[in-house]
């Protein structure tokens, strides 16, 4: 069986989007506005749902979709994924525009992938340069990073000595920025070794740690569930949050989009039988299972990775019944 994994995919992906003629896509969304207008007179609780964009998806702002349950008081908000490589541009063209349009001042994720094949990265200097650059760049759009929360997710092979230094640039270039690093579960000790180095070398205190969800999930009569040691996992780190006063979250979480069988090593192509219409129905039900079965282990912001991405097999590109998850969003942040 083919297995391979979803950050060795996005390494090529890059290349076939930019050969693509993203003129010719059509977005096939369709979303409307009836959520947001019920959401709309309701207080916002802690409930949160990072969407995001990444910069190898079309060329047509599809990101801006968004853009009713953005720019108002529901629980969406949405994150930047940011690479330094011909899409970069791409990426702060969709900063400055939530920045410039975020009437709500909800906070904004800013995720430094830095390179799409984040396995392979032992040595950061060589994105120095970048680095520096982007966190001024971001300070002087963001008066110092208001209403910004940034961080680095899944660099597991630099040293953390090396890691460590590039939060201490981010907390002097944005003052006003939270931090956050999550990881996939199995780097999940790199959080605790990240946050304590953090906080004894440089008296510099993460705001959020978490985990990406990809896995094997339980299936059982339509109905999908995390193992008991998906679970544990993800309790133990959430405890360790607790103690230390910050937030645990979800980074990501994600499904092969359109595969009946999307929740078999979901951050696989391995198990690929769709995409079809009854498989983009089940995609959607997969991530609302989830999300009900996070919510009641109190945790309640969630990442939704790469709504807007072309070509991407994982997350919610082009998957027509999108509207089914944003109306469970808004509804059951409604009733909470």
């Amino acid at each position: 069986m083919v297995n391979i994994s979803r950050r060795r995919f996005l390494k090529g992906l890059i290349g076939l989007v930019g050969t693509a003629v993203l003129g010719t896509l059509i977005f096939k969304y369709g979303i409307n506005n009836s959520s947001y207008q019920n959401f709309s007179n309701n207080k916002l609780n802690n409930l949160q749902y990072i969407f995001w964009d990444v910069p190898w998806g079309p060329g047509n702002g599809t990101y801006k979709l968004l853009n009713p349950y953005f720019q108002s008081n529901s629980p969406i908000t949405e994150g930047v994924i940011v690479t330094f490589n011909n899409d970069y541009n791409l990426s702060l063209d969709q900063i400055l525009y939530l920045y410039e349009n975020n009437k709500d001042n909800k906070p904004i994720y800013i995720n430094l992938f830095v390179t799409t094949n984040r396995d392979n990265i032992v040595n950061l200097s060589q994105y120095d340069q970048n680095i520096k650059e982007f966190l001024k760049y971001l300070s002087n759009i963001t008066n110092g990073g208001e209403n910004i929360v940034i961080g680095f997710s899944e660099i597991d092979e630099a040293p953390i000595e090396q890691l460590a230094y590039y939060y201490s640039l981010m907390k002097e270039y944005l003052p006003k920025a939270k931090l956050f690093y999550y990881v996939d579960m199995g780097n999940s000790k790199r959080i605790i070794e990240l946050y304590n180095y953090l906080l004894n070398n440089y008296g510099i205190k993460l705001d959020m740690i978490g985990l990406e969800l990809y896995g094997d999930y339980i299936y059982n009569h339509g109905n999908i569930s995390m193992s008991e040691y998906m679970k544990s996992i993800i309790m133990q780190y959430k405890q360790f949050a607790d103690e230390n006063n910050i937030k645990f979250f979800i980074g990501e979480l994600g499904f092969r989009n359109g595969d009946l069988e999307g929740y078999i090593d979901s951050g696989g192509l391995g198990d690929w039988n769709g995409p079809s219409e009854q498989g983009y129905q089940a995609t959607i039900k997969y991530y609302i299972d989830i999300i009900n079965q996070l919510h009641k282990m109190g945790i309640n912001i969630i990442g939704i990775y790469n709504w807007n991405g072309y070509g991407d097999s994982f997350g919610l590109w082009n998957n027509p019944y999108v509207n089914n998850l944003i109306n469970y969003m808004v509804n059951n942040s409604n009733s909470n």
